[in-house]
This record gives structure tokens, sequence and C-alpha cells, in this order.
């Protein structure tokens, strides 16, 4: 496992998936933007890095990032990712607040990561923000559209 590959890692299983934000210091460079395309949000440097993770596990306490593919090319770690997480805070994304709905979820993304040395300086990422929204029934879902046409 390449240096890239382990702080990629731990970014995603201890700071996303239980948590632990000190491995933030340790893996992110003090000048990190992650662009985050679906939601039209950058977050810069480690402290708004930590408020988007923070703000996320407030609303889904069991918050789970399963890395599914993950390929080290040049200085650059993609990634191919689903994140899974119960409903059960208020979730706030694009200055909308969503009130707990108690459903679970299940939604893919796709990131890319520059690194300076063993340091994540860039973040390009595309979770599938509209497909969570239709899971936690807060816009109408393909299904619900497919339902309504056949009628």
């Amino acid at each position: 496992m390449t240096e890239m590959e382990r702080q990629f890692r731990r970014i995603a299983d201890d700071a996303w998936s239980k948590g632990d934000y000190s491995v933030l210091d340790e893996t992110l460079a003090d000048e990190y933007v992650s662009t985050h395309y679906q939601l039209e949000q950058s977050f810069r440097g480690i402290d708004e890095y930590r408020a988007l993770i923070e703000s996320y596990r407030e609303a889904m306490p069991d918050l789970t990032v399963h890395i599914d593919e993950l390929v080290v090319a040049g200085d650059c770690v993609t990634c191919r990712y689903r994140v899974t997480g119960t409903h059960e805070g208020t979730l706030r994304v694009r200055g909308m607040e969503i009130p707990p709905t108690g459903k679970s979820v299940e939604t893919p993304g796709i990131s890319i990561v520059r690194f300076d040395g063993d340091r994540c300086t860039e973040e390009y990422n595309s979770p599938h923000a509209l497909g969570m929204m239709e899971q936690l029934g807060v816009i109408p879902g393909r299904a619900d559209e497919m339902g309504e046409a056949s009628a």
C-alpha cells in the first residue's frame, strides 16, 4: 500500500466513518481545498472540511464510507466509494435543514485527491447527493416519477 493510499484510507475510515477528526491534522495540508460538485461548494482548510464531516455525522451517526475501488496514479488517488447511514439528526445541505427521517441511505460517489508528499492538497468529489435526497424522500425519486407516468 502506498503512503497516499494509506492517508486516503485514514480520512475515509477514521474521520468520516469513526468521527476521529485528529487524523485530518495529520493528513491534510493547511491549504487543502475540497470541491464537491453536486453540492456546488468548496471547503477550504482543515476546519471547514472538519465541519463538513461533523455535519454529516451529526445527521447520520452511523455514517460509513465503503471504498469500492481505489487507484493511485502519479500524485493522485482516485476512489469509487459508497456512503451508508441512517438519517437520525438534522441534515444541513446547501442552506437546507432536513429533519430526521429515520431512513437509511446508500449513495455512491467518486473522489480524486491530489497529494504533495504525504499530505492531501486538493480534492474533487462528486457524491450522488441527488440520490441521497431521493432516498430520504426530500425530492421525488425516479421510481416515483415512473409510477406516475405509467398510471
